[in-house]
């Protein structure tokens, strides 16, 4: 199948562009990536180069596609947090596969158990500026044949929320703060980050290893390990 990349591109722009997007903006925008493609479903995460465990959640399409970005951020592994460090796309046509298990281990035994057999990650970046990545999933184990329209749906939502960040791009006075707005999906996350790390005297990035770590013994999201932490029904020892 091939993209219209003139008409997607316009398409995304006015998602972007409505002033009545507030809360459903990243939805929209995951759905008009997915239903370019053919894929089940996309997920859309935004990350700061200098900041590594800055990767927060924008939006999904569908269930499983939030649930593939709510795995790699709990637990820091992943095909999207490799193709954004890589800088290329990370194709993984099976999950089940060896090389895939050896990779990310977490990942992919938790991904397998919600029903999702492949998952294409692509770098959201023009040149040097990453801002994120954009992460294809399907039920079904196979590969991706349409690697070129993928690339092409990347560069038109990478180019929208490039937009979406620069102060009056359409004429309006408004600023739109993406990494605010995607910060609120895991508020309590990095709200009990902060505070482990003022508890315990150490780094935010070992707070939130910390966090991850406990999710996953207990099999628990990282989310909800960080809502107890909150409320003080869970205490993690120096």
């Amino acid at each position: 199948m091939a993209v219209d990349r003139v008409r997607l591109t316009g398409a995304l722009a006015k998602i972007v562009a409505d002033p009545s997007w507030t809360g459903e903006f990243p939805k929209r925008l995951c759905g008009a990536c997915s239903a370019a493609l053919p894929v089940d479903g996309v997920g859309l995460s935004l990350i700061v180069h200098d900041r590594p465990d800055s990767r927060v959640l924008l939006g999904a399409s569908d269930q499983r596609g939030a649930r593939i970005e709510e795995l790699q951020f709990g637990l820091g592994e992943g095909p999207c947090v490799s193709a954004f460090t890589a800088g290329r796309p990370v194709l993984v046509p099976d999950l089940r596969a060896h090389d895939a298990a050896v990779r990310w281990p977490m990942f992919t035994r938790e991904a397998v158990r919600s029903g999702i057999g492949a998952v294409f990650a692509f770098p959201l970046q023009i040149g040097a500026i990453g801002i994120g990545v954009l992460d294809c999933h399907r039920s079904r184990a196979g590969p991706l044949a349409e690697v070129a329209e993928a690339l092409a749906v990347t560069d038109a939502v990478t180019m929208a929320l490039l937009n979406a960040q620069t102060p009056g791009w359409d004429g309006a006075d408004t600023d739109v703060d993406l990494f605010d707005l995607s910060w609120r999906n895991h508020a309590v996350v990095h709200q009990a980050t902060g505070a482990l790390s003022a508890d315990l005297g150490i780094s935010i990035a070992e707070a939130l290893v910390r966090l991850r770590a406990h999710a996953f013994r207990y099999s628990r999201l990282v989310d909800a390990v960080a809502d107890d932490v909150l409320a003080g029904r869970l205490q993690l020892a120096r």
